[in-house]
């Protein structure tokens, strides 16, 4: 019991020591915690948004007929002209 308490006094004033490092440099703090992500998830990431870009292009260009067309006789017909159709 005495040693877990001893280690975990030993812990927290090596915690403490360490913290006042980092209030006279800051730059170690950004050291200590600014790992870089491991290649697999950077390769992830790269792949989620590639392919949400390439949906999203796809989406667009495979639109389904609108049907939206200010002509009058039209609408029966479904033709698929641009608004400005009237005269």
């Amino acid at each position: 019991m005495m040693d877990s308490i001893a280690l975990a006094k030993a812990i927290e004033l090596q915690l403490e020591a360490r913290e006042e490092q980092w209030r006279a440099n800051e730059e170690l703090f950004y050291r200590d915690y600014s790992l870089d992500p491991p290649a697999l998830v950077i390769w992830a990431g790269r792949l989620i948004t590639g392919l949400g870009a390439l949906l999203a292009g796809m989406r667009k260009a495979d639109r389904g007929d609108i049907h939206r067309s200010a002509c009058d006789d039209c609408y029966d017909k479904r033709c698929d002209q641009a608004a400005s159709c009237r005269a």
